[in-house]
């Protein structure tokens, strides 16, 4: 198979990461929890984007959608899931939108083998959860993921996920 093609074929994962931590950068954010509003504040900088929430339009398996025409770009959000997913559905839809992915429906399992839904959980997990400001929690003590998963605002799930998948685990 031609090399190109190869390439071509693998998940931006690095690309993702950079530019969540290009985001949190410009957001001036160092510290958990990220504050999404205040992403979304910067985004809208960027993109026309409208970001909200609601009960009563999503079946229980969709957590967020992202929708663009003309007039701009609207990511919104299942207000029946858990906040911790509500959040991560949301830093999922941005990082569709920074990866600059056009796309139907998505899903958010992060052990998805599709390119762009790998890309957005790239993204979504270092935005959410920064490997370096994470290391320096372990560093500094805090060592139980479950407490790390509330300071960070996210599902303890996803917490023993990141932990797993950059190798922090074994400085707990």
């Amino acid at each position: 198979m031609d090399e190109a093609v190869l390439l071509r074929n693998k998940p931006k994962l690095a690309e993702a990461r950079h530019n969540a931590k290009a985001l949190l950068k410009t957001c001036g954010v160092s510290q958990p929890p990220v504050m999404l509003n205040e992403v979304v504040k910067q985004l809208k900088t960027e993109f026309i984007l409208t970001v909200r929430g609601t009960k009563d339009h999503f079946p229980p398996e969709i957590f967020a959608i992202t929708y663009t025409d003309e007039s701009g770009t609207i990511i919104g959000y299942n207000e029946n899931a858990s906040v911790t997913r509500q959040r991560f559905s949301v830093a999922h839809e941005i990082g569709h939108l920074k990866m600059g992915h056009t796309h139907g429906q998505s899903s958010i399992d992060l052990d998805s083998s599709d390119n762009d839904e790998m890309e957005a959980n790239a993204f979504a997990v270092e935005l959410l959860m920064p490997q370096a400001v994470l290391a320096k929690d372990i560093k500094n003590g805090i060592k139980n993921p479950e407490e790390l998963a509330r300071r960070y605002q996210v599902s303890p799930e996803a917490m023993w996920w990141r932990l797993s998948k950059t190798g922090l685990i074994n400085k707990l």
